[in-house]
């Protein structure tokens, strides 16, 4: 039997993890805002995601964990009794985040039966199992939606529709000044934080050195941390924008919507790019749980490239990812050559 929601009270969906989890997290704030209209949608993250949920119409407020899961249990409960919050749907599962929700009393707390603590913890409990599944990692969150009642898996293209942005800003002028408007835009992130399994500096070089100039914008991006590992690329690229550790995260949400197109590895980057409808190709490795069928972007000019084989080093040698790093930067040519062809309809030198 589903839950009934009661008007006046809100729907919390948490998750508190890295970015690209949350982005694929969004759709579900879309699905519950159609299906309940009457109620708020509530997003429990964290203070370094929330700066793109703010701009997510089908989000009505944010709660950031990490702000206040220091403040006393009174206080806690103080604050989210002014939510009125119904249910929570628990979509990245701790031990601390399902225990956190419990004390504060919230009435539903929905919850993969997958671990232990959600039997304690969590009272409305749904059976399946991430690890195993063929399913995309958007479409399995929604497996969290069947105690309210929505039990249908939207597809891949349904899934592109429910990014629904607001009110976001343009690039301040120290960006906009850097930017050539009668050029290509094409943003590279090389690194992944170690998230995910990257594509290696050489192939991001050669890519580069095989677009010309004077037609192409290559903008590089990344955190601070990883500068001194992206000094070979600057080197040997000396006609790139150097964005690394220079923008905030609403900063770079604006820099990827006035860009044209966005090459990385399976990262919160690539799947902001994605949300936003820009042409976005991501480099994914073949072994599972982290390949393309689980964590491709989705967008409508999203492209996931892989190498349809077996890789062993995923596992074992993560550094020497061969699947991922034989994809060759001319597969990454011709998308940008078939989706932006240019007067002389090539993207070569």
């Amino acid at each position: 039997m589903s839950l009934n929601i009661p008007k006046n009270t809100s729907i919390l969906i948490s998750r508190t993890d890295n970015i690209g989890d949350v982005i694929l997290t969004i759709p579900l704030s879309y699905a519950l805002k159609k299906q309940f209209p009457n109620n708020k949608i509530i997003f429990l993250a964290t203070s370094y995601t929330s700066p793109i949920l703010q701009y997510i119409a089908s989000i009505d407020e944010i709660i950031e964990y990490d702000k206040i899961q220091n403040l006393s249990l009174d206080q806690q409960q103080s604050l989210f009794s002014s939510y009125h919050i119904h249910t929570a749907i628990i979509t990245f599962p701790t031990l601390e985040i399902t225990q956190f929700l419990y004390r504060l009393k919230i009435p539903f707390r929905i919850c993969t039966s997958h671990r232990w603590y959600a039997w304690l913890y969590a009272n409305k409990l749904v059976f399946f199992s991430r690890k195993n599944s063929n399913l995309h990692e958007a479409q399995l969150n929604f497996k969290l939606l069947k105690p309210l009642g929505i039990t249908k898996i939207p597809t891949l293209n349904q899934l592109q529709e429910m990014y629904s942005w607001k009110n976001i800003p343009s690039p301040p002028t120290h960006l906009t000044n850097q930017l050539d408007k009668k050029k290509f835009k094409l943003i590279i992130h090389p690194k992944s934080k170690g998230s995910a399994r990257e594509w290696g500096i050489e192939n991001f070089i050669q890519l580069i050195k095989n677009l010309d100039p004077s037609k192409f914008q290559i903008i590089i991006t990344g955190t601070k941390n990883e500068a001194p590992y992206l000094d070979k690329l600057f080197n040997e690229c000396p006609d790139v924008l150097n964005l690394v550790g220079q923008t905030s995260i609403t900063e770079l949400l604006s820099l990827i919507k006035t860009c044209d197109a966005l090459v990385a590895a399976s990262t919160g980057t690539l799947h902001i790019a994605a949300a936003l409808g820009k042409l976005a190709i991501g480099l994914f490795p073949s072994i599972r749980p982290m390949d393309a069928k689980r964590w491709a972007p989705i967008g409508k000019n999203a492209i996931a490239l892989y190498q349809n084989k077996n890789c062993n080093l995923c596992k074992h040698q993560p550094e020497n990812c061969q699947c991922i790093q034989s994809i060759s930067p001319y597969q990454v040519l011709d998308i940008l050559a078939k989706h932006y062809p240019l007067k002389n309809n090539s993207v070569y030198e």
